[in-house]
């Protein structure tokens, strides 16, 4: 197999996955449940999400 279609499929593989957390930490705390204080939550998943958008600007730029 082609090394960068395979670094192309991990890259969003781990950014789907990634933005699945983020939404989900935002979620989480957007309804108060006491899993983690609210502006914790929303922190950690707000970074997630940045870095799963940064997964796949990375993914799309290769060549």
């Amino acid at each position: 197999m082609d090394t960068l279609l395979v670094t192309k499929v991990i890259l969003t593989i781990i950014g789907v996955v990634t933005s699945v957390y983020g939404a989900g930490y935002v979620i989480i705390g957007r309804m108060g449940i006491p899993f983690l204080p609210k502006r914790d939550s929303i922190i950690v998943g707000s970074t997630l999400l940045g870095i799963a958008l940064a997964l796949f600007i990375v993914s799309t730029l290769v060549p």
